[in-house]
């Protein structure tokens, strides 16, 4: 029994650290990345899974949540015109690596600067709820191998 339990969670965990690990800073092919704003990305996630997306956001959530060990929990805000509260917010899920240019970004919701950060947008199948794995804030086109996008 004890055979046969340690590959099956040897490949569970190999599965996760590849899904959760993965450095993924750079992009092949930049013009099939399509930019959204918040509201409009929050109603097509589903079709986007496994695909790096830009997201048109104003600020972020001030509230920052240690998910598992070397991630962490957060939101990006933008206006929905189309809703009653004003505000659209999509979770995001950044490395513990890029937390400092993640709490970079303003909170302020007056802040009429609108910015753009770059992630893949992914689903967690053990809680079913679906997130953007952020890799960063500039993009540049033309680098090594295809886009690099950095914070």
């Amino acid at each position: 029994m004890k055979r046969k339990i340690l590959p099956a969670f040897l490949a569970t965990l190999l599965a996760a650290i590849h899904g959760f690990g993965a450095e993924g800073t750079t992009v092949k092919n930049w013009n099939t990345i399509q930019t959204y704003d918040v509201a409009a990305l929050k109603r097509e996630m589903g079709a986007q899974v496994r695909r790096v997306v830009g997201v048109k956001c104003y600020f972020r959530g001030k509230d920052i949540h240690h998910m598992k060990p070397n991630w962490y929990e957060g939101t990006l805000w933008g206006p929905d015109a189309s809703g009653k509260k004003g505000f659209a917010a999509v979770k995001v899920m950044v490395a513990k690596k890029d937390l400092p240019a993640f709490k970079a970004l303003t909170t302020n919701a007056s802040s009429a600067e609108m910015l753009t950060a770059y992630g893949d947008v992914q689903r967690d199948s053990d809680s079913n709820f679906m997130f953007v794995r952020l890799l960063g804030t500039k993009a540049d086109p033309n680098g090594e191998g295809g886009a690099t996008l950095s914070w």
